[in-house]
């Protein structure tokens, strides 16, 4: 068993807390922060993710491609293709002859809007936590997550 030291009103040192229950904590906050965030403006967190993925494709994106996207957080890949679909139902996405999904003029606006809005919460989150504080943090996360690949 591991002794982590422990202060004089007995919580553990910033220094010895795990960083797997930190990073937990910090992901829990931000993702629940994001997607109350989200929700102000009638948009769920997969919905957010298939509406940049889909501009970024230079010819839009079809559902097999959309449900072969990286989802994060342990979500299925059905997630994605639900949020695709809801996106055409709202009016956003439109598919072509060839089951691409491409943006309406409505869901270019909605996009927009959306980065607006998420630009704000990205504020938010990093609050007085400088550029460089925040490049570090990233790093060491990412070099934990490699050292552990």
């Amino acid at each position: 068993m591991t002794d982590v030291s422990t202060s004089q009103s007995g919580t553990t040192a910033p220094d010895q807390r795990p960083i797997a229950l930190v990073a937990w904590h910090a992901t829990e906050a931000i993702l629940r922060h994001s997607q109350a965030a989200l929700a102000v403006i009638d948009l769920t967190q997969p919905q957010w993710w298939a509406l940049n993925n889909i501009i970024r494709a230079k010819h839009g994106l079809t559902r097999e491609e959309i449900r072969d996207l990286d989802v994060p957080y342990g979500m299925g890949t059905e997630v994605m293709a639900h949020a695709a679909d809801a996106l055409a139902h709202r009016g956003w996405l439109v598919a072509g002859a060839d089951g691409r999904l491409t943006f309406t003029n409505q869901g270019r606006a909605g996009l927009a809007t959306a980065k607006e809005h998420m630009a704000r919460v990205r504020a938010e989150v990093v609050g007085d936590i400088t550029e460089e504080e925040y490049a570090a943090a990233v790093s060491v996360l990412q070099r934990v997550t490699d050292n552990l690949a």
